[in-house]
């Protein structure tokens, strides 16, 4: 059966896309906020390289529309749009009044199960569980258990 998704789709795509690409830069921020502890700025900076990576994804997944990978996108445009809303104020904030490293952890755990949230929540309906199984490991990660134990390991020092 042949699979099509609309206009709206694809920019709830691109939204989501957005989205992505702009936690990245809210991460490439806290590297440059931390560059002097090395680990800490590598932690930073691999979690906005992954970022970067997803938000490619989905412009993938935009582009293979018309290819019956996709049979739905799941989202509503209001959820992608909060999402991208939200992350850019935090940014907007954070350039204002840069945080603490235990409060930039902090953001970035909440980041990450809201977005994790977001991709478990399938944002697209695959054609096919293999491609579904593919999409999952690729934006599986383990950001979030780095960032608590970075925090926990502020916590002990």
């Amino acid at each position: 059966m042949p699979f099509s998704i609309d206009a709206g789709m694809v920019e709830v795509l691109g939204v989501c896309e957005k989205a992505e690409f702009a936690c990245a830069e809210l991460y490439h921020l806290f590297a440059d906020l931390f560059k002097d502890d090395r680990e800490i700025f590598y932690l930073w900076l691999r979690t906005a390289l992954e970022e970067e990576n997803r938000a490619r994804l989905f412009a993938l997944m935009a582009k293979l529309r018309h290819d019956n990978i996709i049979a739905s996108v799941v989202l509503e445009m209001e959820q992608a749009e909060d999402t991208l809303q939200h992350i850019r104020g935090l940014m907007a904030e954070l350039k204002e009044k840069p945080p603490t490293l235990r409060e930039a952890l902090q953001i970035g755990m909440e980041l990450e199960t809201r977005l994790d949230r977001l991709m478990r929540q399938n944002v697209v309906k695959f054609a096919d569980e293999t491609y579904e199984k593919s999409f999952l490991a690729i934006t599986n990660s383990k950001r979030l258990e780095l960032l608590q134990e970075a925090c926990q390991r502020l916590a002990v020092a």
